[in-house]
């Protein structure tokens, strides 16, 4: 039996050719599939129904729809609620939707097997990627007592924004991710994080000269960063260092579980 076989998942929006392969793609693992508009989404309706999951396609959607993700973002439901958003492959559109609260976006013309394999790894069935992902994705719990702790997240790797987003969630920190750091200034000026958490190998940027930008603004640069990276050459964490990262993991060897208690210390 798969990990997804009962799953409640909700479909909204309209159903193109992607979400029409995607739907016969999750019927097949036996998944339970709910279709709405999004005025007709509400916390009462993802109670009621016991969804696991949303999929919004928000290729040709307006501010209903943002407004739906913004009700579902700022309720505290019984469970977290993943959600994946789909959206024209444009950094303003990603960054949007993971603004919005996205776990992890799709693309039009995205293979449906690596959509299902997202999927799976939300529900905990992990393990056979974590050559891949290099890190420790086992579901323990994190020790933590403080809520509210504002993260934001720079972080190219959809696998590990997905996992960063159930455990952040689990642990009631309010998150928001870039996934490139072009933005991310700017991003971290509105969101007012109280911890940021930094790859260094990012997408046509390193991620040591953006810790260099944000530690030149007035507004940001008592805020604690945690350099979360794969890249553990001496160079890069004396760099880091210098200039004001407060601590360095290395991906490979890190527990997310201790990543989110290293989090609500560095918030103290």
């Amino acid at each position: 039996m798969s990990v997804l076989t009962k799953k409640n998942i909700l479909i909204v929006g309209d159903e193109n050719s992607e979400i029409i392969n995607l739907k016969k793609a999750l019927h097949g693992y036996g998944v339970i599939i709910h279709s709405f508009t999004c005025d007709r989404v509400t916390p009462e309706v993802v109670e009621d129904l016991e969804i696991d999951l949303i999929l919004l396609n928000y290729l040709d959607e307006g501010k209903v729809c943002e407004d739906m993700l913004n009700v579902l973002k700022n309720t505290e439901l019984t469970k977290v609620m993943p959600i994946f958003i789909l959206v024209n492959d444009e950094n303003d559109k990603i960054h949007q939707a993971l603004s919005l609260g996205a776990a992890d976006y799709l693309t039009p013309g995205e293979d449906v097997d690596s959509v299902i394999l997202k999927i799976k790894t939300i529900f905990g069935e992990g393990n056979d990627l974590k050559s891949s992902s290099d890190i420790d994705i086992t579901p323990m719990v994190a020790s933590v007592k403080s809520t509210g702790i504002r993260v934001f997240v720079i972080e190219d790797d959809p696998l590990l924004r997905n996992l960063l987003s159930i455990r952040l969630s689990k642990s009631s920190f309010p998150f928001e991710f870039s996934n490139d750091g072009k933005d991310a200034v700017h991003m971290m000026k509105q969101f007012k994080p109280n911890v940021i958490i930094l790859d260094l190998m990012l997408p046509g940027r390193n991620g040591l000269d953006i810790l260099s930008d944000l530690k030149k603004e007035n507004d940001l640069k008592e805020i604690p960063v945690i350099v979360f990276s794969n890249k553990d050459g001496h160079d890069e964490r004396r760099r880091a260092r210098e200039l004001g990262a407060n601590c360095f993991y290395v991906k490979a060897m890190t527990d997310l579980s201790e990543l989110i208690e290293t989090i609500e210390s560095m918030a103290k």
